[in-house]
């Protein structure tokens, strides 16, 4: 036992390992400590150096200070700590502690940022809007996926609105499966020849690209149902194999329990009835998606529901309390069944928290539903949120193909050209407005310094307008999304809003119309 003790202790003096205390004073151990020390003390600099860009990238000196890349460090760090109203010796536990985030609201609200919505989530905070990075959009819509290209960022840009409940959106936007393995649709099992993807066909790669493109960028709620064809089997594929980037909370899914009539008829079975039925359903959609619980589910109007709206409310109760649904909404509810099922879940503790409708700029009948909701205490979700294509501004009397290929003599595109010039009032605002955001965006992305400004899609399409309506009016618009082309449209409404003066505007035109 003594000669392993001295072995031991031989060996110790000649061992690589770094000591602490006497042991360092060792000539054999000089040179590697210092060594090691100079390694670890570089590594914690280089990480200080990370964060400390990362943030600059997201400030801008107040006007009587001089510009960022003048100061030295310790008016940098002054700045920091009077930005995160003090915190550590001389600010730097502002710089690069994990606890002293900075106010972005406070920051963003000087005179050099667009009108956009800047509060941030907490996973995103800490990284920033660094130049040159893809921060959740693209600058071309029109861009496929490249291999190679930016970083994706995960950024929130709403702020915690009046009217929202417990239930938060990013972005207040999200995406439909609606279309995911419909054939009519465009889908194809397969692989897909040229003709056919100019055609507007898609497949599962296409969906699988899009979908991740979404999740890593910014816009994380989805839609699904059991009622559309192969949805639900391929969310369970895509979250298994995506990478969400930075999006820490992963997605948002919401399902839905569909009208049983319909689904009887679909089924060839009995109608579903019953508080049980609903709580079968939703445990059905999570096995079918690979999870133990979902964000969302929603229960579709009945028409008539064998139980009532008792059996509906204990069904939504119940899907929520056995932790398969965090939240529950509806689906094209009424006012009337709408209100007495959220006094009925409010008695219990819980709430409905979203109702989902048809609405869109050419399609404003729901527009009183919008209001309702909000008094209610519901988020209002908005589907056919372009209106088959009317809303998107692309057809027009002057060009009723929308650019497209005549599909032979006489074809006059998808609309009569008479119901088209009835709207030219509108889409000449519309086009407009696109032109005018436009330049308020790059107007004031030109203030920051180079390569300091937050990646802002700077071309503003029809498209991207008639969806920032929707937003405007206080819903969360829901676009099916097939493809990366239809993706990056809807990444290019992240990071600003129309106006009240632009929303005036388009409502003033709308009217006109008769919508």
């Amino acid at each position: 036992c003594t000669n392993r003790i001295a072995t031991t202790s031989s060996s110790r003096t000649t061992s690589t390992a770094l000591q602490l205390g006497p042991m360092d004073d060792r000539d054999d151990m000089s040179v590697y400590g210092k060594q090691k020390q100079k390694s670890e003390l570089d590594s914690l600099t280089s990480k200080r150096d990370q964060i400390r860009a990362a943030k600059l990238a997201n400030i801008k000196p107040d006007d009587d200070t001089p510009p960022i890349e003048e100061m030295n460090d310790e008016e940098i760090q002054a700045m920091f700590a009077k930005k995160n109203g003090g915190g550590g010796e001389g600010g730097e536990a502002a710089v690069g502690g994990e606890g002293g985030g900075l106010d972005v609201d406070d920051l963003f609200s000087k005179d050099y940022m667009p009108d956009f919505k800047t509060k941030r989530s907490s996973s995103s905070s800490a990284r920033g809007l660094s130049g040159g990075e893809s921060g959740g959009v693209l600058d071309d819509p029109n861009a496929e996926e490249e291999e190679g290209g930016g970083v994706p960022l995960f950024v929130d840009w709403t702020e915690d609105y009046e009217d929202e409940n417990e239930f938060h959106i990013p972005n207040r936007i999200g995406f439909s499966t609606v279309d995911w393995g419909n054939g009519k649709a465009g889908f194809v099992s397969g692989k897909l020849k040229k003709k056919e993807r100019k055609m507007g066909k898609f497949n599962k790669s296409d969906l699988k690209k899009a979908y991740e493109k979404l999740q890593q960028n910014g816009i994380s709620f989805v839609e699904t149902s059991e009622s559309y064809p192969l949805a639900e089997a391929f969310l369970n594929k895509f979250n298994e194999e995506c990478d969400y980037g930075n999006n820490d909370q992963g997605p948002l899914v919401a399902s839905t329990f569909p009208n049983p009539w319909k689904h009887a008829l679909k089924s060839r079975s009995l109608p579903r009835r019953g508080a049980k039925a609903i709580m079968a359903a939703a445990e059905e959609s999570c096995d079918r998606m690979g999870i133990s619980s979902m964000s969302l589910y929603q229960i579709q109007n009945p028409w008539y529901y064998v139980g009532g709206s008792s059996a509906l409310a204990e069904g939504m109760l119940d899907v929520v309390a056995d932790d398969h649904s965090r939240y529950a909404g509806c689906v094209d509810m009424s006012l009337t069944k709408l209100a007495k099922l959220q006094r009925k879940l409010r008695a219990q503790g819980e709430f409905v928290a979203t109702n989902q409708f048809e609405f869109s700029l050419t399609n404003r009948k729901s527009l009183a539903m919008i209001e309702a909701c909000k008094k209610m205490g519901i988020t209002p979700v908005c589907t056919n949120v372009l209106d088959g294509g009317l809303a998107t501004g692309k057809y027009t009397s002057y060009n009723p193909t929308g650019g497209e290929v005549s599909k032979g003599e006489g074809d006059t595109g998808p609309y009569a050209v008479r119901k088209l010039e009835k709207l030219d009032v509108l889409f000449k605002v519309q086009n407009s407005l696109r032109e005018k955001v436009n330049q308020r965006i790059g107007g004031q992305l030109m203030k920051f310094e180079n390569g300091q400004a937050p990646t802002i899609n700077r071309d503003i399409t029809t498209t991207q307008i008639a969806i920032s309506y929707v937003r405007a009016k206080g819903a969360v618009p829901l676009i099916s999304v097939t493809n990366v082309k239809m993706a990056n449209e809807l990444l290019g409404c992240l990071g600003w809003d129309l106006s009240e003066e632009e929303v005036e505007e388009l409502d003033k035109a709308c009217k006109s119309c008769g919508l």
